[in-house]
């Protein structure tokens, strides 16, 4: 089985998959996946291994894109690895970090990732302690997301990512104004073929359309026929 929820914030907001939140999980094996949509913080400063040995000690396995509230000083110096078709960072065997601009398949379903948001608090933040200017994606990374859709004709199941499409922003606040990610996400989503579109960042549980849907608390299940079931 598959989940799919929002950001977890390091120590924050982890406990929405505690047992009493989440409790079908005591039927899980590691062979069933969790997804966080970014900000998922589990490497992040000297606590890193009490977080670490939370999600290794579930019974699923959790995989993640990054966010922009993630150590990528940490992150990106873990070994490059291929994993169900596409680039990761393996930080255990249960904890697996989606790089961006990857196609995965799991459990029968095409995922496009593409993780990265833009910090609007980083003028309170430390370059290097608590910010990072690779929050947002480089060139190779949007060069290498073409490609990788180029090669699967623009056609996915389940596109992952942490920012939404700039044409959707209104929706979540008319005051965001959006960046390069955002207008490059919206590029993707008009060319692609999709069934849904999952996203984390804005601190909501909201659809902003019947196949673009944000997540913070909520946790989705998807079926290998892409039904959705919320938790």
């Amino acid at each position: 089985m598959i989940f799919i929820t929002g950001d977890t914030h390091g120590n924050l907001d982890y406990k929405k998959l505690n047992v009493d939140n989440f409790p079908i999980q005591k039927k899980l094996t590691k062979r069933d996946y969790v997804i966080v949509v970014g900000d998922m913080g589990v490497i992040w400063d000297d606590n890193d291994e009490i977080l670490m040995e939370y999600y290794n000690s579930k019974k699923f396995t959790t995989l993640f894109i990054d966010g922009n509230h993630e150590n990528f000083d940490k992150l990106n110096n873990y070994k490059i690895e291929k994993w169900n078709g596409g680039n990761v960072h393996k930080i255990s065997d249960s904890i697996i970090h989606l790089m961006r601009g990857q196609i995965f398949e799991i459990e029968g379903l095409k995922f496009f990732t593409f993780g990265g948001a833009n910090s609007i608090d980083k003028k309170y933040r430390k370059e290097g302690i608590s910010w990072w200017p690779e929050e947002l994606p480089n060139e190779e990374e949007y060069l290498s997301a073409y490609k990788n859709l180029e090669k699967c004709d623009y056609k996915v199941d389940i596109v992952l990512t942490h920012s939404a499409p700039y044409s959707m922003l209104y929706k979540i606040n008319s005051r965001i104004k959006g960046n390069r990610l955002n207008k490059e996400l919206d590029n993707i989503e008009k060319k692609l073929d999709y069934k849904y579109w999952f996203l984390g960042h804005y601190h909501l549980d909201m659809n902003l359309s019947d196949k673009i849907i944000i997540l913070y608390n909520d946790i989705i299940k998807v079926d290998n026929q892409l039904k959705i079931e919320r938790y």
